[in-house]
Parts: structure tokens; sequence; C-alpha cells
């Protein structure tokens, strides 16, 4: 039993060289893919029977959104990661040379991460494609997942345990030990881990303290797993050929269940980001009476939203305001009051990266800040650094993926 769970999860020797052919150019916020066997199936949000979405794979393993219209797929027979717009379908060879991929997981920042259980190693890819190893001695890695904070986990397959990786990867920790091949994780939004124990046929839930219970048990052998925007966890079923979901309490549904199906990893389609509602220009009297600026970003996929917040002051002469606040700071501030980011003086931290997108301010006394936020509610909140009062403006611009 052990040999064959491990045969059917590590990758296979690549027989054939087909090109990726997408069959389903329909998509939607929420629906369900699948990878199982040589194809990439698609699932309404409601259920149903699946078609495929796209074939021409040897050996598909975990794939990831990337909230931009994106979804990777590792390849792991084809040591390469597909990439497919969405919903139009369009598929190519994104990475190649890798070494069995098998999870892969986004940053907030847009950067992929590849666990090649050929190696052990956990690769990290920028815009431009370009490779740096993050972490070493993962073992058979097989799914990740971020935290909140940009912490990576990494379910090791053969070793039974989930690492933990500090967002620079420099700290390596065990979050979790004494596992039975676990495979797919995910976060929920109250950050419990979930994680697809598919020896013993248990989907087992992590509080952040690392404390464990038992979800679900009674499975055959789950692999892939994904949290819905509702909070429903998919989870595929690879031994009964089922594709279940289950509520948030914990109850059971299949959504699809087959002879035939041999469903590996699953995601669930998110809905892109996007800036909702942005700026203010009022008095700042200073002290504590300070201007406040609501904004939300809207999507809920990894990666995060880039945004340039700025408050000016000086240079709001130019546009005939007779009374500009003279030194305005400015705070960045997430739906739990928590401070993001601050900054006073543009030129301070930001000053090569704002100039580069082409919102630096024009005064060196006004401040801005340059960040990448998930979806979510968010608070500007500019003041007087030197305490002389004046009118202000907070500016939110939304900039496009990198």
């Amino acid at each position: 039993m052990m040999k064959k769970n491990l045969s059917r999860f590590l990758p296979a020797i690549c027989l054939l060289a087909l090109p990726f052919l997408a069959l389903s150019a329909s998509g939607a916020i929420g629906d369900i893919y699948e990878t199982n066997g040589t194809a990439l199936l698609k699932f309404r949000s409601a259920g149903g029977t699946p078609g495929p979405f796209a074939t021409g794979f040897s050996n598909p393993k975990g794939l990831v959104f990337d909230g931009n219209g994106k979804l990777y797929v590792a390849d792991a027979g084809k040591n390469a990661i597909i990439v497919f717009t969405v919903p139009d379908g369009a598929g190519s060879t994104y990475l190649t040379g890798l070494n069995g991929p098998t999870g892969v997981a986004m940053d907030k920042a847009g950067f992929l991460y590849v666990s090649e259980a050929g190696t052990g190693n956990i690769s990290k890819f920028d815009a431009d494609k370009n490779k740096t190893t993050f972490a070493t001695n993962t073992g058979a890695s097989a799914g990740l997942a971020f935290d909140a904070s940009g912490n990576l986990f990494s379910a090791d397959f053969n070793g039974g345990k989930i690492y933990k990786f500090s967002p620079d990867g420099t700290t390596k920790t065990t979050f979790a030990s004494g596992l039975n091949f676990p495979a797919g994780i995910a976060f929920d939004s109250s950050g419990n881990l979930f994680e697809a124990d598919s020896e013993s046929g248990s989907i087992l839930k992590f509080a952040p303290d690392g404390s464990k219970t038992t979800f679900a048990s009674g499975l055959g052998r789950p692999y892939g797993i994904a949290f819905d925007a509702t909070g429903n966890l998919i989870v595929a079923d690879n031994d009964r050929g089922s594709t279940l979901k289950f509520s948030p309490d914990g109850t059971k549904g299949t959504i699809f269940q087959s002879d035939f199906n041999t469903p590996v990893f699953v995601a669930i389609e998110p809905t892109q980001h996007h800036l909702l509602n942005i700026s203010t220009r009022g008095f700042v009297q200073g002290g504590s009476d300070v201007l406040i600026a609501g904004f939300v970003v809207g999507g809920n996929g990894p990666v995060g939203t880039r945004v340039v917040v700025r408050a000016l002051g000086p240079s709001l002469s130019a546009f005939g305001i007779t009374n500009p606040l003279s030194d305005p700071v400015l705070e960045l501030h997430d739906s739990s009051g928590a401070l993001l980011a601050s900054n006073n003086n543009w030129q301070d931290s930001q000053g090569g990266d704002l100039t580069a997108v082409g919102l630096n301010p024009t005064d060196d006394h006004e401040a801005a800040i340059l960040t990448t936020l998930p979806g979510g509610a968010f608070t500007a909140v500019l003041g007087s650094a030197n305490g002389a009062p004046g009118t202000a403006l907070v500016e939110v611009y939304n900039l496009p993926p990198q």
C-alpha cells in the first residue's frame, strides 16, 4: 500500500511531448480546477460533471492562480511549469529544466515558488523567470502554502513533516511531524493550516500554535486541498476518484466521483484584484487632528495589488491652494488598525522605486508608500510632521502587476 501511494504521487518519466491544448475557454470565479492523469479538469463552483480544461500534460501535479488572470501548473513528467490565461485558456510552457516539480505557490509580490521533488529544493522565480534557491533539504516537498505573514509552509511527503520557512528563507523550523505522507496543504481565513494526510485518509487541522485536531477522516487517499471564497474546503481524493467539499463545520459533500477519476491537486479561480475606492482632500489641524482616507482592495488571489499611497502638501500651492500643509506624514493601516507602513519624506526609503513607477511627489517634504496589499480594507492616515496646520491631499494609485 505504501509503495502504491508513493508511485502514484512522485514524478513520472516523461514519455510524450504533446502540445498544451486548451479545450475550454469559459471560466468563472469560484470554478474548481483539478490536475488529473494527463489533463486539467474544470468544475463549476456548484458542482457537477467536470470538463477538460486542457490536455497535453505528462504528469500534472500542483497548480496555483496568481489572482491576475493566470494559472500555473507543475508538470512533473515534463519537468516544466505550464501557464494558462483565464478564461481564454491559452497555454504555454513558462519554465523548463526543473527536477520533478510538484508543489507551486505564489507570494503576494508575485514570485513563483516551486517544490522540486527530484532535488528536495524549493526554487523561487521572479517575474523575469530568474531562478534562485529558496530552501534546500526539504525532502520530497509536495504541497506549498503561504500564511498571512509571508511564511512559506512545505509538506515533506516522504518525511512525514511540515516545514515552516521565514519570508526570506533563512529560518527553517519543523512545524509538524509524525504525519502520514502529507500532500496538499492550505490555510483558512483564520490562519489554521489544513493538511491532506494521504496515507491515513484524513484531513488534519493545525492551529497557528501548532496544536492538531482531525477535521475529517475515512477518506481514501486525499492529495490536493484548497479553500473557496466562502470557507469550504475542496479535497481531491485520489484513491476513490472523488472531488469532495467540506463546509467550515466539517459537513461532507461530493462534487464529483468516478471510478476513472484520479484527482491529484486542486485550485479555485479567485476574484481578480482591483482597487475599489480611493482619495480625499481636507484640512489637517495638526497633532491628533489628522486626515483619514479609507480604501478597499478587492480580490482573493495569492498575489496582492501593488499600490502607491501619497500624502501631498507643499506641491498643492501650484494648484491654487493658499494654505498647503508644509510637512505631511503618512501611515498605512489594515482593517484591524495594525500599522503596515509609514513615511515622512518620500526619498528617505523608497525614492528610487517611486521614481521608477513615475509616482514620486514633486516636493521632498511630501510622503509616499509603495507596497503590495491583499484583498481587504485599508486606511491611510495623513498628519502634520511639524504640528503646523494646512490643506493636504491623500491619493491611492493602483499599479499594474510586475
